[in-house]
């Protein structure tokens, strides 16, 4: 069959393209645009020739069997870099191949069993922390929780977070990305005096002074009398790779764990709070596993047996998928699903709108956990890549076992000791770099 010169989409106005439509509700336009144009949709976004496709076995060539041939989108990936450098996520080419090795021991099962205490431990600070019917804002609450237990896997438990203000840091860094803040982020010149973006740039310079200090006094302390040889986390394994890593290096990869490795976390635990919330049968079926199966504190021997709290962690995720798109581009003229997408173009892989699919989700909008309990043969039969919440093929996310290590730990914790009961109405998203509620989430906690 010959190739179509273009795929369909819809008709823009001049200089601004799609963008007026887009900007509106950007999930929406993806599901509006997916449903009326079929598998691959052209459109004008933000100045960028887009092409968004929706099939599952084409999605897979992208990312899995020709992933050499797209590689990640050079505008966006820019934007990142100047946040954390060249690390695992913006690097490319040999010295991704090489900080990937690196790295990857550090989120074998072995190492994630070291972690699963602190997890634990983090979490029981969190539900001490909290007061009965006092209203907690839950994304700040996970967020916190997911900071501090990733830098004490990254650093060590001996890093104090509010004494080196690395919460107070991370969080200002983050906000220029949030979604009412991101149209002034994305338009505004780097020299525009606005107090928030001030702020992130102190915030970062903040950052990379802790990060370089903490790395200067572990080196120094291993040169002057090799003290810390046992130490297993994500730093350690850094200065002792075969590939010897420079400072600078070892410092962007710190960088790109501090912006990426606990937010996702955060915000897929931030999400399962509110559907548990408005799904009270799910609620009473999670805390009735953790009854049964428990037997005091959570431990990673738990994890194997807590089928039901995996599901609704799966669930949220298909529901609201913090990687809410993966950018990619191609390397040079290629086809997708017969149609010519040109070398440079923009191509958007959206994972909400595939999250949402109806043709390979019963009842989409529903949350429904039972979809991914082992006993579930009705809902096996779906491409692989009709959900694919930590990417997929040889970039697919790292961490991917900590985070669902990480989020199933947490919600056992807390869920054993507490009810949440929302204190807001229905949940609004907005999809900024990652996906994120567009108001507080304000819960109050009540004791079992």
């Amino acid at each position: 069959m010959a190739t179509k010169q273009t795929p369909p989409g819809p008709r823009g106005l001049p200089l601004v393209g799609n963008t007026h439509q887009w900007a509106r509700d950007p999930n929406a336009f993806r599901e509006r645009c997916a449903a009326e144009y079929g598998p691959v949709v052209n459109y004008e976004m933000l100045g960028w020739d887009t092409y968004m496709v929706t099939d599952p076995s084409e999605i897979e060539r992208i990312l899995v069997a020709e992933s050499e041939r797209f590689p990640k989108h050079d505008d966006s990936n820019s934007e990142l870099k100047q946040i954390v450098g060249d690390g695992l996520i913006t690097s490319e080419g040999d010295l991704w191949q090489r900080q990937r090795e690196a790295i990857q021991p550090a989120f074998y099962m072995d190492h994630i069993r070291e972690y699963a205490d602190i997890m634990v431990s983090r979490s029981e600070e969190t539900s001490a922390r909290w007061t009965a019917g006092e209203t907690v804002e839950m994304r700040e609450e996970m967020t916190r929780l997911t900071l501090e237990i990733l830098v004490d896997a990254m650093f060590g438990r001996d890093i104090d977070i509010a004494e080196r203000g690395i919460y107070d840091a991370v969080e200002a860094f983050q906000k220029p990305m949030q979604p009412k803040y991101q149209p002034i982020t994305f338009f505004a010149p780097d020299w525009t005096p606005l107090p928030f973006l001030r702020r992130a740039n102190r915030a970062h310079d903040h950052l990379h002074e802790q990060v370089d200090d903490i790395i200067d006094q572990r080196r120094t302390r291993r040169e002057r009398g090799g003290q810390d040889a046992d130490r297993d986390d994500l730093l350690s394994m850094l200065l002792d790779a075969d590939t010897e890593m420079s400072d600078e290096q070892i410092r962007d990869e710190m960088m790109t764990f501090l912006f990426a490795g606990h937010e996702t976390t955060a915000l897929s635990l931030t999400f399962t709070w509110d559907l548990l919330s408005r799904n009270p049968g799910a609620a009473d079926r999670l805390r009735a596993e953790l009854d049964e199966t428990l037997d005091g504190r959570p431990t990673i021997e738990d994890v194997f047996e807590l089928d039901y709290t995996e599901a609704v962690v799966r669930e949220s995720m298909r529901l609201y998928p913090p990687a809410h798109e993966i950018r990619r581009q191609p390397a040079d003229d290629v086809e997708i699903a017969g149609y010519r997408v040109p070398k440079g173009a923009l191509v958007v892989l959206p994972t909400w709108v595939l999250h949402r699919d109806g043709r390979y989700w019963d009842d989409p909008e529903a949350f429904r956990p039972e979809r991914w309990l082992p006993t579930n043969e009705s809902e096996t039969d779906r491409p692989e890549f009709a959900y694919f919440p930590f990417g997929g093929g040889p970039r697919h996310c790292i961490g991917h076992r900590f985070a669902m290590t990480e989020a199933q730990l947490v919600l056992a914790t807390l869920a054993s000791e507490w009810t949440l009961d929302r204190q807001y109405d229905d949940l609004a998203v907005a999809p900024a770099v990652t996906l994120q509620p567009k108001t507080d989430i304000e819960m109050a906690p009540h004791p079992r």
